[in-house]
């Protein structure tokens, strides 16, 4: 795990178990992220888009005309800019405006996903990368530091052999890395990593039929 700033506490994380179990419900569509942010707003003022599904449909009728960004083409989606200082426009006084039709996107985001698989976020957003650093995950049994170190080895690994996946799966990304490993961790659960280009190849095609079998039982 990314080592805690010294001059940072460090947060309760929670159950390493209860936590995998519930945010793979999350990758599934099956629940929203329950994330104790606290009084942290990190994840509203970091610069992200926020892709608007056709789901969002109310989210979507409150922002700005000058933050909306209508799809290019057939099948994609409008996503919602940010202002000139990254925070999101539906953030006023510190909360969001639209919290209970706020879009799927900010559903699923919980940024101990980043702690799990020892990683940073990607670009300038220290905010954020100060919460990843500080979370702390309680384990229940071994079995469960098994499955933590899992997804560390999965994350590690994927980032490791980006160019080797499908570029829709965008594994050289931090956030794409760390919900792949998510969904796959299970194949690395006390499996050493391979030592032949050959052997990775293998385990790339594991890891991608993993993937798409998770997926695929997503509603």
């Amino acid at each position: 795990m990314t080592p805690t700033q010294a001059d940072s506490p460090v947060l309760d994380a929670g159950s390493f178990a209860q936590w995998l179990e519930a945010m793979r419900g999350v990758l599934r569509g099956e629940r929203d992220a329950q994330v104790p942010c606290g009084e942290c707003v990190g994840c509203c003022v970091s610069f992200y888009p926020i892709p608007l599904r056709p789901a969002d449909r109310v989210a979507l009728a409150h922002v700005p005309a000058a933050y909306l960004h209508l799809p290019t083409s057939q099948g994609g989606l409008a996503w919602m800019g940010y202002r000139p200082d990254g925070t999101c426009p539906m953030l006023d006084c510190g909360g969001c405006t639209i919290y209970v039709n706020r879009p799927r996107t900010c559903r699923d985001y919980d940024c101990r996903i980043y702690a799990a698989a020892g990683l940073l976020p990607d670009g300038d957003r220290p905010i954020i990368r100060q919460r990843v650093q500080q979370w702390r995950f309680g384990f229940d049994s071994p079995a469960d530091r098994l499955a933590a170190d899992a997804v560390e080895r999965a994350a590690w690994f994927i980032r490791h052999r980006a160019l080797d996946f499908p570029p829709s799966m965008r594994a050289g990304s931090a956030t794409a890395a760390a919900v792949l490993a998510l969904k796959c961790h299970e194949i690395f659960v006390e499996n050493s990593l391979p030592e032949s280009d050959e052997a990775a190849l293998a385990l790339v095609g594991r890891v991608i039929d993993a993937v798409r079998e998770f997926d695929a039982g997503m509603p």
